[in-house]
């Protein structure tokens, strides 16, 4: 973007970003929004500070207590109340649907949806004087008044088996279980807990939901042993210089690969820690290993009391269900005994990971595996400089070294 030399410091101004947004072959946002009764001029002058221009506000809506954000410009002109929606699994909308909360909007609010986003989805901007009969026609569409404050918060999944073929179990089955699950469901819309509470679903180890890092309780699909290998498309693949199997070998994580002078490639069932690099690269030549699992994970939060926190290893599960009164025995264990804005995830720092999966161990149909370390503190911060990454890859392999009894 150029600057306009007349301008102090070679800067645009926020209206004039909002201009140079509007050129160019592709749709601009600008012009929509130019559609709508957003203030697009408290938009501009975040985009001129590069901060966000509002601060937080309050509302009021007639028997819901979650859901709705409210805040006010820092200029002190303009307000918002904005509903959380709760999104189908995977985030697969309907047109018919979609068409449905355009017209809810339209209706309601200024014709704004956010339809993406691990929280839910978005109406923008709900008219105050309207908001106690939006909730209702809301419901009337066959969905709800999302999340927001000390509540369980959207659960999120992966696109799962609809699109992706790595997915090793049916993730957008599962959200929808717990969604529905009687002991959660009837808390979703109440403000009950220390804190917030989040449950994500990932159908591979590349954990796509962010469940490792995000998730009170993450569902994360594996399997046992090795991954299977074609050695025969391998070679093919090899061949033909779609990938090469030196480099699978030299980029393993764990160093489990090996190239035998036949040329045929092995994977050390033991050394292996399913990162799936050879997978992404040489798929389908290299697949999951046919004994799939269900990695059961809990206590990983990014912004909490004590700062950013991995989730740690639980249990390997044949089946999520395995896991639902464990879910809730650790929810109650939180709920009756910690203080406002600790996470599961400080609680388990707390008491001790392994003292809390002991105690409850009984609710697991599977006994937990090995005893993980406790919680390596880092900033409290999402973006990561190389030492810190370097700490969290020290830490996870140690817990995958105790969690496998290594």
């Amino acid at each position: 973007m150029k600057t306009d030399s007349n301008h102090q410091n070679g800067k645009l101004t926020g209206i004039e970003m909002l201009e140079y947004y509007e050129k160019g072959p592709w749709p601009s946002h600008v012009n929509e929004m130019k559609k709508t009764a957003y203030p697009l001029e408290v938009y501009a002058s975040g985009l001129e500070t590069r901060a966000s221009p509002w601060f937080g506000g309050s509302a009021k809506v007639r028997y819901v207590y979650v859901g709705f954000i409210a805040r006010r410009s820092k200029d002190g002109k303009n307000t918002e109340l904005h509903f959380r929606v709760f999104q189908p699994s995977g985030q697969i909308y309907r047109t018919e649907t979609l068409r449905k909360l355009l017209d809810f909007s339209d209706k309601y609010g200024l014709g704004l949806l956010q339809v993406m986003g691990q929280t839910g989805g978005l109406i923008i901007s709900i008219d105050p004087e309207k908001a106690d009969e939006a909730v209702d026609a809301l419901r009337s569409l066959g969905t709800d008044i999302g999340d927001t404050g000390d509540t369980f918060r959207d659960f999120a999944s992966c696109i799962g088996p609809a699109l992706c073929e790595y997915s090793l179990f049916n993730t957008l089955e599962a959200r929808d279980y717990y969604l529905s699950y009687p002991p959660i469901y009837e808390k979703i819309s109440n403000q009950l807990f220390p804190f917030k509470v989040k449950l994500k679903f990932s159908g591979c180890p590349m954990d796509c939901s962010r469940a490792v890092h995000r998730a009170d309780f993450g569902f994360i699909g594996t399997w046992e042993g090795a991954p299977e290998v074609d050695q025969a498309l391998l070679k093919d693949k090899d061949k033909s210089g779609q990938i090469s199997m030196e480099d699978l070998a030299r980029n393993c994580p764990s160093s489990s690969i090996n190239v035998s002078v036949s040329g045929d490639l092995s994977i050390d069932p033991e050394k292996c820690e399913k990162s799936m690099n050879c997978i992404k690269r040489a798929f389908p030549a290299i697949k999951p290993g046919k004994t799939r699992k269900i990695a059961f994970m809990a206590g990983g939060n990014i912004k909490g009391r004590f700062g950013p926190k991995m989730a740690k290893p639980v249990a390997l599960l044949d089946d999520y269900k395995q896991a639902e009164v464990f879910i809730t025995s650790v929810i109650d264990r939180w709920e009756e005994n910690y203080p406002h804005k600790d996470r599961i995830g400080d609680m388990l720092a707390k008491e001790g990971f392994s003292r809390v999966v002991e105690a409850l161990k009984e609710t697991l149909p599977v006994a937990p595996n090995g005893k993980p370390s406790g919680q390596t503190r880092i900033i409290d911060s999402a973006v990561l400089s190389d030492e810190e990454r370097d700490l969290y890859a020290t830490w996870s392999r140690k817990i995958m070294d105790e969690y496998r009894g290594a």
